[in-house]
């Protein structure tokens, strides 16, 4: 079973896709249920014809997540693969000088300590059965660009709480990787350049997008970036999709077919 936060849409939901038409049983997690995306990504894996299910939970408090995994087996048995996508993104657009104390709490709650929860709930049982992939999505904003910047200053300096957050979460990737060497359990980071999931965003990004047409990526790319990390054997990486796809000549295909 394959356990994905944040599935409700985007990279999450790709990835997700991805898994469920190679078989693989799915649940994903979303803090509304109610929304549109949810019924929408519901009907996706129903058309897909393989198992899955939803669970409600807010990653940003820990007593919602305290047994998330467990609610998760309940489902369809405990995680062989665990993908934390989720994550709180652009909300905080302030400067680093400016960015709160509880901005800060939130976001690493989020985008670190949810995460290590959700490994520490899954790991004893992939090293019970010495067989485990557990990715972690992280972000490009971990390195800073160099001035002048081709994006706005404004959303390069707003990215900084969020990139500080993830470069905790990469850290934490290759440590762990060390750690779970020989276990059979792998665990990799992966980030694309810049991915538009909404109508929105694509507005925001179009004035850096135009300084940097080749920082645009198809979800695609991200959803066959994850699944070769997954299959195969790697571990201990910290990668974007574009080079580990070049490194393995792996062309991109769509949820169903090449392209």
């Amino acid at each position: 079973m394959a356990l994905i936060t944040g599935g409700r849409r985007g990279i999450g939901r790709a990835i997700m896709s991805r898994l469920a038409t190679h078989g693989a049983a799915v649940v994903f997690t979303c803090v509304d249920t109610s929304e549109d995306f949810v019924s929408e990504t519901l009907e996706i894996l129903k058309q897909a014809g393989t198992a899955h299910g939803l669970i409600e939970a807010d990653l940003a408090d820990g007593t919602s997540r305290s047994d998330l995994v467990d609610r998760a087996s309940s489902l369809f048995g405990p995680p062989d693969i665990l993908v934390n996508n989720a994550a709180l993104g652009d909300v905080y657009q302030a400067p680093p000088s400016s960015v709160t104390l509880d901005q800060r709490r939130t976001m690493f709650e989020v985008n670190l300590h949810a995460p290590v929860d959700l490994i520490q709930q899954a790991l004893p049982t992939m090293k019970d059965k010495g067989w485990g992939r557990i990715l972690n999505l992280l972000s490009d904003s971990i390195h800073q660009q160099p001035v002048p910047y081709l994006a706005p200053a404004g959303t390069v300096h707003g990215l900084t709480a969020y990139g500080a957050s993830k470069a905790a979460l990469e850290r934490f990737t290759l440590g762990l990787a060390a750690e779970l060497h020989g276990t059979g359990v792998h665990i990799n980071g992966l980030y694309p350049h810049k991915v538009a999931v909404t109508e929105s965003q694509s507005t925001r990004a179009l004035a850096g997008l135009r300084a940097q047409p080749q920082a645009a990526e198809s979800l695609e790319t991200m959803a066959e970036a994850a699944y070769q990390l997954i299959a195969g054997s790697f571990t201990g990486l910290s990668t974007s999709s574009r080079a580990l796809l070049h490194s393995l000549q792996q062309p991109v295909r769509g949820l169903t077919e090449e392209q």
